[in-house]
C-alpha cells in the first residue's frame, strides 16, 4: 500500500493518536522514504492494548511479554513498542527517524539493513551543510545539548570569529549539527566542536561534517605534499574517527593528508 492508502485506513482508524505511533516500514511511507508498504505496523500504550483486548481483539504475546494484536487485513499492533520519540507526519504519530533507524537494527534481517541504507541516502538528500552562518547562541546550545560544558555567548562569538570555518547542518532549516576547524590555515588544522543532536546520531551526518571540513584542509593546505588535522575525540568516539582514517595518539586524534591522495 502506498502514502495515501495508509492515510485512508488511518482515517478510519476509531482509536486516539494519542494512544498509538506509526513504525517500521509504514513509517517510512509516510516520511517518504518508500513508496510502498505490506501493511501497517503500530506501537500502543498499554491503555490502548487494554482497550483492544476489551473490544474482543485476539492477541498473542511478544518475547517481552507484550501483546501483539492484528486488526483486520491490514494492521498489526504492538503493545509497548518504541524506540527514540514520537514526530508528527501528515496529523500521524510517527516513530522518529533515529527511532525508525534503531527499531531496524533491532530486527536486522536483510531488508532491514537495506531500509537503514534508505534511510541514511534520505537524510543525505535532506541535509544541507552551510558554511560560517553559525550563530554563538546556537553553538553554545549545541554544546550544552550534546554534553559539552556551558560558555558564555560572548566566549562563542570570539572563538567562532577566530575559528578558520564553521559549519552548520540543517535538516528541512533546522540545525541539528555543526564543526568547526581551528589552527593557522595553512600546516595545522584542528576538528573542534563536532556535534550532532542526539536524536539524529548514527545516520552518518558526523561523517559528513568531518568529510566537509578535511575537504576545507585539503583545498586551503599551503604545505605542497601534506598537511596534518587533529582534534580531540570525546571519549568512547574514537572508533568513529578510526573509521575515518584518523590515527588515535595519547592526546587526541591525527590524520596526515597527502595532498593529491590520502
Amino acid at each position: 500500500m502506498n502514502k495515501q492508502e495508509i492515510i485512508s485506513i488511518l482515517n478510519e482508524f476509531p482509536y486516539s493518536r494519542d494512544e498509538y505511533w506509526i513504525i517500521t516500514g509504514s513509517a517510512m511511507v509516510l516520511y517518504g522514504i518508500r513508496e510502498q508498504t505490506h501493511d501497517i505496523d503500530m506501537g500502543c500504550t498499554s491503555k490502548l492494548a487494554d482497550q483492544l483486548q476489551a473490544d474482543g481483539y485476539s492477541y498473542a504475546l511478544t518475547e517481552s511479554g507484550n501483546r501483539k494484536f492484528e486488526i483486520g487485513d491490514n494492521i498489526e499492533v504492538f503493545e509497548n513498542w518504541i524506540r527514540g520519540t514520537i514526530d508528527v507526519v501528515d496529523s500521524f504519530p510517527v516513530i522518529s527517524i533515529k527511532g525508525l533507524v534503531e527499531m531496524k537494527h533491532e530486527i536486522g534481517r536483510d531488508k532491514d539493513k537495506k531500509d537503514i541504507a534508505l534511510i541514511k541516502e534520505y537524510m543525505s538528500n535532506k541535509i544541507e551543510l552551510v558554511d560560517n552562518i553559525l550563530e554563538p547562541e546556537d553553538f553554545v546550545r549545541l554544546r550544552v545539548l550534546t554534553g559539552f560544558y556551558n560558555i558564555p555567548v560572548e566566549h562563542a562569538r570570539k572563538a567562532l570569529q577566530n575559528g578558520l570555518i564553521n559549519v552548520s547542518v540543517l535538516l528541512d532549516g533546522e540545525l541539528i549539527g555543526m564543526g568547526r576547524l581551528v589552527g593557522d590555515g595553512a600546516m595545522y588544522w584542528y576538528l573542534q566542536e563536532i556535534v550532532v543532536l542526539p536524536e539524529y546520531q548514527g545516520m552518518g551526518i558526523g561523517t559528513m561534517i568531518v568529510n566537509h571540513l578535511v575537504d576545507y584542509a585539503k583545498k586551503n593546505s599551503a604545505t605542497g605534499e601534506f598537511t596534518t588535522i587533529g582534534g580531540v575525540s570525546a571519549k568512547g568516539k574514537e572508533g568513529f574517527y578510526k573509521k575515518l582514517g584518523f590515527k588515535v595518539i595519547p592526546n587526541g586524534i591525527m590524520k596526515i593528508i597527502e595532498m593529491g591522495g590520502e
